[in-house]
């Protein structure tokens, strides 16, 4: 079966290769040097058929870099790389950008390796970004103004009370996953099966994921040993393997749908730091909220009983009701044991005692022993 290809305009490298050369040039041939499994090579030939213009200043752009080495007629070869859209965690742009940005930084530290001379993409209007000289980035975000839903939790389990507020926000964060979650991914077959595969397994193995999360654990903790932890793990990736094929169309994700990334001001919220997967496993957002109804009320009354498990009904029983993604129940385990481990963290979340830890991670090490989770159960799998 022929693999899924990113094919770049012509158009876009005449672009491109003008840019950097500072003048007008032609491209003599755009030749398939050949295909492996992460990408594709392709050599051009061009030709510069100017001057460069009086204002070029010589930025980063196909050997010679010079002002001086670019001549009216001179002909230049380079050779444009893309990687495959699936399998690899290459599945988006930004992933693809990684790799190359990586592989950048790297050629000018290896004796006798190629020269990297740009990397670069283009928008959606065709406008170029060049991106080889770059060495750091940063983001800017609108201000978001309102209270964090993590608010609402430590004022019920102070007070052990609930209101209709309470209740409706429950319903209306589900709400709000079922409206994301319409949104299906639309790909090739190759590509759905990559990016479902690609979701369970950063849940497990990505650095910002369970395994990143157990490697910030200090060296000593007294609510589980060495060994439980490893059986956590050992688990995990056998429930992974079980697992990673079970059929769904991946859905738009949050990615870290948890408490403090939802800002309620009076009646309406917003949502901060999507993150980690775009299109996914929706079991993943589902379960990040979940855990959070989980986790207060064994810290509230010990075990899975009062206003929290009532808000987990709402939010859960409503979820199940509008979307129907059954599937949900048999992958959860994966994402239950990501957030486990993360509100049991001795770092992340001090004020909580070890017995409160320890539940949360029986519940982890239980639901990964099951063969699909049972919301009715989960006192059981906290013992």
């Amino acid at each position: 079966m022929a693999r899924a290809q990113i094919v770049i305009p012509r158009s876009v490298v005449q672009k491109y290769l003008e840019e950097k050369e500072g003048a007008r040039v032609s491209i003599l041939s755009y030749e398939k040097l050949g295909s492996g499994w992460h990408g594709t090579g392709y050599k051009i030939k061009f030709k510069v058929l100017t001057p460069p213009r009086p204002d070029f200043i010589g930025t980063r752009h196909p050997s010679p870099r010079s002002r001086e080495g670019n001549k009216r007629g001179e002909v230049k070869e380079v050779v444009l790389r893309t990687l495959m859209p699936a399998d690899f965690s290459h599945d988006y742009a930004a992933d693809r950008a990684k790799v190359f940005l990586l592989q950048h930084e790297m050629s000018g530290d290896i004796p006798g390796h190629v020269e990297s001379l740009d990397v670069s993409g283009f928008t959606g209007k065709g406008k170029l970004v060049s991106l080889g000289d770059v060495r750091e980035f940063f983001q800017v975000v609108e201000v978001a103004h309102g209270a964090p839903y993590s608010a609402d939790f430590q004022r019920i389990k102070e007070t052990g009370r609930i209101n209709e507020q309470d209740r409706r926000r429950a319903k209306e964060l589900s709400d709000y996953l079922v409206s994301l979650h319409s949104r299906k991914f639309n790909g090739s077959a190759e590509e759905l099966r990559s990016i479902r595969r690609r979701h369970s397994r950063d849940a497990v193995g990505h650095g910002e994921m369970m395994m990143g999360v157990i490697d910030t654990y200090p060296d000593n903790y007294s609510f589980i040993d060495k060994k439980e932890m490893t059986d956590i793990i050992c688990k995990a990736v056998r429930f992974r393997e079980r697992t990673k094929d079970i059929p769904f169309t991946p859905r738009r994700m949050h990615g870290d749908f948890h408490p403090a990334n939802v800002l309620f001001e009076k009646d309406e919220f917003t949502v901060l730091d999507a993150s980690r997967e775009i299109f996914g496993d929706p079991a993943d957002d589902v379960t990040t909220m979940a855990i959070n109804y989980i986790w207060f009320a064994v810290m509230q009354a010990g075990g899975f009983s009062g206003p929290f498990a009532e808000l987990f009904g709402i939010y859960w029983d409503n979820y199940f009701k509008k979307a129907g993604e059954t599937h949900i129940l048999r992958t959860a385990g994966t994402y239950f044991a990501f957030r486990g481990v993360v509100v049991a963290h001795p770092v992340f979340y001090k004020e909580q005692s070890d017995d409160v830890r320890r539940k949360m991670m029986s519940f982890v090490s239980n639901i990964l022993s099951e063969e699909s989770f049972d919301p009715d159960k989960i006192d059981q799998y906290l013992r």
